[in-house]
This record gives C-alpha cells, structure tokens and sequence, in this order.
C-alpha cells in the first residue's frame, strides 16, 4: 500500500515537470523566435504602436510651432478706465466759455478760480461746475489751468496770481480758428474830390459796399490779425451834369479788438487798410481810372442770436485817389485828392475751427 502511494506521488511530480518545460518551450516560440515570411502570425500592435509614436511626434512638433508664434500680451495687469475727477483751475484772461444751457459763448475778462472736469480722460475739453457741483459752462482745457495740488499745499491762494501750465512736450495740438464777417455798408460820400474832376456843383455823393473780413482767432492775444476784401458801388448826381458812377475792388490787412464782452454780445473795433485792385468812374463818355489807398474804422455791436452772431455798426473811411489814365484833359488839382466817408452797416459774423 505504502509503495503503490509513492509511485502515485512520483508519477504526479514528473509529469507537473514535464508541462513546466513543455511550456516554457512553446512561450520561447511564440516570442523569441523569428518569424519567417511564411509565418502567418502578424505583430499588429507593434506595427500600430509605431504609427501612433510617429503622430504623437508630429502632434508634439506642431504643439511647439504654435506655442512660439504665440505673442505675449503687453500688459500683464488688466487695463482699467477711470471717470473724471473734478478739481480746482484758474481759468485764463480771455478764455471763452459756452453756457450748456443756452449755447451761448462769452468771455472772461480776468483770471478767475473755479472748479473743472474733464469731459471724459484725456479730452482736449473741460466743463466748469457752479458752486453746486453741476456743469454749467464748457471751454477748452487749455483755458483751464490745474491749480489743485497748489491749492492742497496753501489753501490761502492768492487769486491775482496767474498759474501757467507746465508743457510736457515740445509740441501742442490745437485747433485752428477762423472767423469771417459779411457785411453790407451804406455810405454817405464827402465829394469835394469828384466835384473838381467832373467840374460840377454837388459836394456829396452815395456808396455801397460789400465786404468780408477774415480773421485768424487766437485766445493768445487780444487782438486778430487777418484780411479784407471789398467792392464799391455809387454814383454822384450833379443837377447840371448829370449822373457820374464808380466802382472798386479793394484788398488790405485787418485787425480786430473785442473790448467789451457779454453773455449776450460783445463790442468790437475794426482797423483796415485797403489799395484798390480796380477803381474806375464813368461819366458818359468819359471814364477815369484811379489808383486808391485808405483806411477804415468800424465800430460795432455783436449780438448772438439763433442763427449765429449778427453786428450793427459805424464806419469811416478815408481815401486818396489819383488818376492814372482819363479819355479828358484835367487840371493838375483833378489830378489827386481825397475822398472821405461815414457809414452804417449790417453783418453777420460765421466761425468754424479746423
């Protein structure tokens, strides 16, 4: 009994051994053995795998490209927008200011202390708050000097101090201002002169004139400087002669004063000179042409009204003609003389910037 159990357990343990080995024989088949062009087992997953490593690769290369064609951001922090914050200016000596409420433009005639705002940061334009905090007026920034950190240091300011804008940069950005003035003047003419070229009688004459002023307007100076140009129509009636007309074409330089100013108008002073382009006379059939120099004054009231700045005003002109060619003979006294006229006018004055 004893020896027919030990051969069992013998006979068990060699043939545990043998499929060991038989085992191990075939996995050294199937994996370490080459394989031949007749074999028909295919490696899939290891041809598959070596697609996938040459996409990843190109995935990979591609990845990189795009990551340095990517442009950092300027700023690191986000950009933020402020509001206007209101703060304590002076306001310059002739600064124009426009009422909100009606439109109206006027001018300041002394440095005055004042509360502002920008419009928005970093405009060119400024509002100026009442005592309530509330915007009433508008100007250019310019006008306005900030004056607040002055203020913080000495509150007691003197307000006959005039604080002047430190600049920045060597240049300034400013609009350019133009200002033209049509105008239709009657005139009542002193005609000794004509009376001695045509030999008549009557010692005056009547005149029309149609003129334009330009000006280019600064808040620097007080006084514009620019150009006229005007044409002149009139006729002198003699009960003996008969009728003698003129006209003329004149050009010169102008300058204008604004010397008074109100929220609802102003007074201004013009000063031109003038040289006649064409100045001729006829009186049937004689006609003579003259070469004239003068000067003119005007005097006028600016009242804003709601189709723009309308003006009533004074003038006197003055004018020294010579004949440079006549179809008659005359006398060394026909020869030169003055003319001299006093005038009412109606204009309307038209502004724009650039």
């Amino acid at each position: 009994m004893k020896q027919g159990m030990f051969q069992i357990l013998l006979f068990v343990l060699i043939s545990f051994c043998f499929v060991n080995n038989f085992a191990d024989d075939l996995d050294d088949f199937l994996i370490d053995a080459p394989l031949s062009k007749e074999s028909v087992l295919i490696d899939i997953e290891g041809d598959t795998r070596a697609e996938f490593d040459i996409v990843d690769g190109l995935t990979k290369r591609k990845k990189t490209l795009e990551e340095s064609l990517i442009i950092p951001p300027k700023y690191n922090m986000p950009r933020t927008f402020g509001q206007p914050v209101p703060f304590t200016a002076q306001l310059r000596k002739g600064a124009v200011l426009t009422d909100l409420k009606s439109g109206k433009p006027f001018r300041v005639k002394k440095p005055l202390v004042v509360k502002a705002e920008l419009v928005y940061l970093g405009s060119k334009d400024v509002f100026i708050l009442n005592k309530s905090g509330e915007k009433r007026y508008e100007t250019r920034a310019e006008n306005a000097v900030n004056i607040e950190n002055t203020v913080r240091l000495n509150p007691d300011i003197n307000p006959l101090i005039v604080y002047t804008d430190k600049k920045k940069y060597g240049s300034t950005d400013e609009d350019l201002k133009f200002s033209h003035f049509f105008s239709y003047h009657i005139e009542s003419i002193r005609s000794d002169y004509y009376s001695t070229i045509f030999r008549g009688e009557r010692q005056s004459a009547t005149g029309n004139i149609f003129e334009v002023k330009n000006y280019f307007i600064t808040d620097r100076f007080p006084i514009q400087i620019g150009f006229n140009i005007n044409a002149h129509f009139g006729f002198w009636e003699d009960p003996e002669l008969g009728i003698v007309t003129w006209r003329g074409v004149f050009v010169g330089p102008s300058v204008m004063r604004t010397f008074w100013q109100k929220p609802d108008g102003r007074w201004n002073f013009h000063v031109s000179a003038f040289q006649s382009v064409y100045h001729q006379s006829k009186k049937n059939p004689d006609t003579h042409n003259y070469s004239t120099l003068g000067l003119q004054s005007e005097i006028e009231k600016e009242f804003d009204t709601t189709y723009g700045p309308v003006t009533l005003g004074l003038s006197y002109r003055w004018s020294r003609s010579s004949i440079k060619d006549s179809t008659e003979y005359l006398e060394n006294e026909a020869l030169k003389g003055q003319v001299i006229g006093f005038g009412a006018y109606l204009s309307y004055r038209y502004n724009w910037s650039y």
